[in-house]
């Protein structure tokens, strides 16, 4: 595999590059992005240790994961690391490992099917649902997140559709009254301009079977500028409900700058959730997952969802074992509010979709009713028929 050969090469507002962290135009930050540690080194003179006093700062390895997968940073996120270290969550998300060039046997190029047969009707598309179908009008992103499933194609231009089999892919959903929403994703739709993202959107909005628009983008998280007054209004003045899902993992990651983007968003009545990815060591113990869900909270912005990490290549070192994504929400039941609790998923290797990894908190019993563990650890049990019922195991 080569890097990414996509690049965005505006140089607008360059005069800004002193102050890398408080630049609010979404194009610069975009343009600037870093791709290897010199160029971070450029935005950030000294602030990181990249000499080779710092021990746990492999530049050959590093230079080797970008070789094989790339590196885009925007200077907004990487102001928001606070060391070059492995066990910061904003370093580690946004700079290549060493570990990436490892692979295990069990790591898929496409861990979660996108482009399994029968569910790619179209190159824009992929449907793993009755109701559903995801939309991709780019594979630019303004960060390329190391735990990413779709590093393979984040960047690069052999996965780039062209305005004409856009067109084609809408066409095929308006044929389809069974599709009820569509999620455009990536890359990273709102790396598109307002007026090519809207064209999508009015198209999409004038086809009456679909009653929802879902953007799932990170920009209000690495590049939060992105989200300006214009795009909101423009995004109001659409008559289908539409809905954000942003990708927050870490309570570092909420800023003012997010809480205003997602402010802007809800002051148009857009509905903004966030899917998280559970990462070793970075936000797998509860007094830190916790911490990220209250600010989610106080950001106005509704956890959704809790992926276990996919079998991305080059990715183990970030992978948790699914019973520890369990304890987790265990620990975490009974301690933050129900709505506040996101799902934990995984998405099943092959196209296969989401089914949830939470532990049972219900066993049955025969001829004993529903015996149900509570939050402290007791054991109570509930009379009837229940035990019965299908879904519950012995």
């Amino acid at each position: 595999m080569t890097a990414p050969d996509l690049q965005t090469t505006s140089m607008e507002h360059a005069q800004h590059a002193r102050d890398p962290a408080t630049v609010d135009d979404w194009r610069w930050q975009h343009a600037h992005a870093a791709t290897n540690l010199d160029q971070v080194e450029e935005l950030f003179p000294g602030r990181f240790d990249l000499s080779g006093s710092n021990k746990s700062l492999n530049r050959v390895g590093i230079a080797q994961a970008i070789s094989l997968y790339g590196m885009r940073v925007t200077p907004y996120y990487l102001s928001l690391a606070r060391k070059a270290r492995e066990d910061d969550p904003v370093w580690a998300l946004a700079v290549p490992s060493p570990h990436e060039t490892r692979r295990l046997p069990e790591e898929l190029d496409d861990p979660i099917g996108d482009e399994a047969d029968g569910l790619h009707p179209h190159p824009a598309l992929t449907r793993r649902y009755i109701d559903r179908v995801l939309l991709y009008p780019t594979p630019i992103c303004s960060v390329h997140c190391r735990h990413c499933f779709r590093k393979r194609l984040v960047g690069r231009a052999a996965y780039a559709v062209t305005e004409h089999e856009l067109h084609r892919a809408i066409d095929w959903i308006a044929e389809q009254p069974e599709l009820h929403e569509v999620i455009l994703t990536g890359g990273d739709p709102l790396t598109l301009s307002d007026e090519r993202l809207m064209a999508l959107m009015q198209r999409l909005d004038a086809i009456p079977h679909i009653w929802s628009l879902r953007l799932h983008t990170r920009m209000p998280v690495v590049n939060p500028f992105r989200i300006t007054d214009e795009l909101v209004e423009q995004l109001a003045t659409l008559k289908t409900p539409r809905v954000v899902v942003t990708h927050v993992n870490h309570a570092v990651e909420v800023t003012p700058q997010l809480n205003r983007a997602v402010q802007r968003l809800r002051s148009a009545g857009i509905d903004c959730l966030n899917q998280s990815v559970l990462l070793k060591g970075l936000n797998d113990s509860a007094d830190v997952h916790r911490e990220l869900l209250w600010s989610l909270l106080r950001a106005g912005v509704r956890p959704y969802a809790l992926h276990h990490a996919d079998l991305v290549p080059g990715t183990s070192h970030l992978r948790t074992s699914v019973a520890t994504g369990q304890a987790l929400m265990r620990a975490l039941r009974g301690t933050i509010p129900g709505h506040a609790l996101p799902r934990y998923l995984l998405d099943v290797p092959g196209g296969h979709g989401k089914v949830p990894l939470e532990r049972s908190w219900v066993t049955a019993k025969p001829g004993a009713g529903l015996q149900i563990e509570t939050l402290d650890g007791a054991t109570q049990r509930y009379p009837g028929q229940a035990e019965t019922s299908p879904g519950f195991g012995t």
